[in-house]
């Protein structure tokens, strides 16, 4: 049997996906979370100085995007066909391009800044991303299924935790309400047989 065990912050961040396609496939893994305190003794051991690493029968593979898209094609998460793959990389760039810089704003100083650069962000450049993620979605069978086929895919779980941080974020959580489609999306995965154990047993994070 495969062994999994995933090195990781104590938070979603970029290891949440990763954790949700284990859970989604079934897989028993040993979730090592590290807090901030740990962090300088832990990154001088590891490959790149960062994380997540997960470690496949004690094996290293670093970064992200290459664990999320290793586990999505083992256990049947990235599409059909070659086309349906790259429809998957779209949505999942485009998210990519949606969270990264809004999830940065908790870093800054105090909470006006914060919601100053949100504010920004969101009425800016989001609001396209988001749209897109709409219509993708509606492409596929009036936005009531997923974005790409008939199943779960590494594009929703790419979504389902950004749409997480989006409605904790202090000024993008009342503005959401312009994108049922996508909000509806996010219940029904929270509502997966399969997901919603790991969802409803986690530790409670804003990002």
């Amino acid at each position: 049997m495969t062994t999994y065990k995933l090195q990781y912050f104590d938070g979603r961040g970029r290891g949440e996906v990763i954790r949700m396609l284990l859970s989604l496939g079934g897989k028993k893994f040993e979730d090592v979370r590290y807090s901030m305190a740990q962090w300088g003794d832990v990154k001088k051991d590891l490959p790149l100085a960062q994380l997540p690493i997960l470690y496949v029968d004690g094996k290293p593979l670093c970064d992200s995007s290459a664990i999320s898209s290793y586990l999505a094609r083992e256990f049947g998460y990235y599409g059909s066909n070659n086309w349906e793959a790259a429809l998957i990389d779209q949505v999942v760039g485009v998210i990519i391009d949606l969270w990264t810089p809004l999830v940065m704003t908790i870093f800054l100083p105090d909470e006006a800044a914060q919601l100053a650069k949100q504010k920004e962000i969101f009425d800016g450049k989001a609001h396209g991303f988001l749209k897109f993620l709409e219509d993708a979605l509606c492409k596929n069978k009036e936005g009531d299924g997923f974005f790409v086929g008939d199943k779960i895919s590494l594009a929703d779980l790419n979504f389902h935790t950004s749409w997480e941080t989006l409605q904790n974020l202090k000024y993008t959580e009342k503005n959401l309400d312009k994108y049922p489609k996508l909000a509806a999306l996010q219940a029904r995965l929270s509502a997966d047989k399969d997901l919603s154990g790991y969802l409803a047993a986690r530790p409670k994070h804003n990002v």
